[in-house]
């Protein structure tokens, strides 16, 4: 294999990973807050993508602005999903929470081809088809922007949990949910917020790919990579998600050269069994201890 196809497959493979990045920073944003999981991640980032491609589809709009009427979509989807179900289970279990996004994934899904179709469509792309020569190497546009747009929001999410008050609200409740009401927090509205902010990150996750994988039902499914990516880095660890996404997507694209291709679509799996047998909390997770 020659370096050309090598660094070609890594650049597909890092662009997969921003992608699966993405949707595990998403499902951590809500567990950190929340502490449960958010199964629906996946079909929410779906139904908000749909939403966009209807609006362009409707009036024509500019492809930044179909970004943001999914991203709008996204947010308020979030909040009535949090306010109207989340919030009045709030004294179930994490187990209990987890089987009612189960549920609402399967909802949004039906809702979703009642609403579109169950078929593929094709999303515009932000980027152009015409590849990118450095020397010998040949770069698709797209996996340069999915990896470039990626990075700019991940950027754009550590300054907001570092450098605003949001943001600082939102990592005490993660670290302390009585301390933080003592602090004058609303847990609530940190409930809520993390919800917004989780579909905000999903929706422009979902409209990067959708040129890519194009526009279906079935993009949902993502969500399941994005749990292995966030398990894989430390489950709770933002700077983990990251680093387990990106890990995932080069290994997953690597494995088809030097294995059998069936035996791609094991490769999450095996790679998350093998990290977890070495580093039981993962790769950037602590093991708590806690006294009985």
């Amino acid at each position: 294999m020659s370096t050309a196809t090598l660094v070609h497959v890594v650049v597909s493979g890092l662009a997969t990973g921003s992608i699966y990045a993405l949707m595990a920073l998403a499902l951590v944003i809500i567990y950190n807050a929340t502490r449960t999981l958010n199964f629906a991640q996946g079909d929410m980032l779906m139904v908000s993508t749909f939403a966009g491609w209807a609006a362009h589809r409707a009036w024509e709009l500019p492809l930044i602005v179909t970004m943001l009427v999914a991203v709008a979509a996204a947010a308020l989807l979030a909040l009535v999903i949090e306010r109207v179900i989340i919030r009045r289970s709030i004294a179930a279990t994490h187990w209990d929470v987890l089987i009612i996004t189960v549920g609402l994934s399967l909802m949004l899904r039906s809702a979703a081809g009642l609403v579109w179709t169950h078929e593929d469509q094709a999303f515009p792309s932000f980027f152009g088809d015409r590849p990118i020569t450095l020397g010998p190497v040949k770069l698709a546009p797209v996996s340069l922007g999915i990896i470039g747009g990626s990075l700019a929001l991940m950027l754009c999410l550590y300054g907001l949990f570092t450098h605003t008050r949001v943001g600082r609200a939102m990592r005490a409740v993660a670290q302390n949910q009585r301390g933080a009401r003592l602090m004058g927090i609303s847990v609530e509205r940190v409930y809520s917020l993390s919800w917004v902010l989780a579909a905000a990150v999903g929706a422009i996750a979902g409209v990067l790919v959708a040129p890519v994988t194009f526009l279906s039902t079935k993009m949902g499914i993502v969500v399941i990579n994005g749990f292995t990516a966030a398990v894989i880095g430390g489950f709770g660890s933002m700077p983990g998600a990251v680093a387990g996404g990106m890990l995932l997507g080069v290994i997953e694209n690597l494995a088809p050269l030097y294995l059998p291709s069936g035996i791609r679509y094991s490769v999450p799996f095996l790679i998350l069994v093998a990290i977890l047998l070495v580093r039981p909390a993962g790769l950037f997770g602590r093991i708590e201890q806690r006294k009985v």
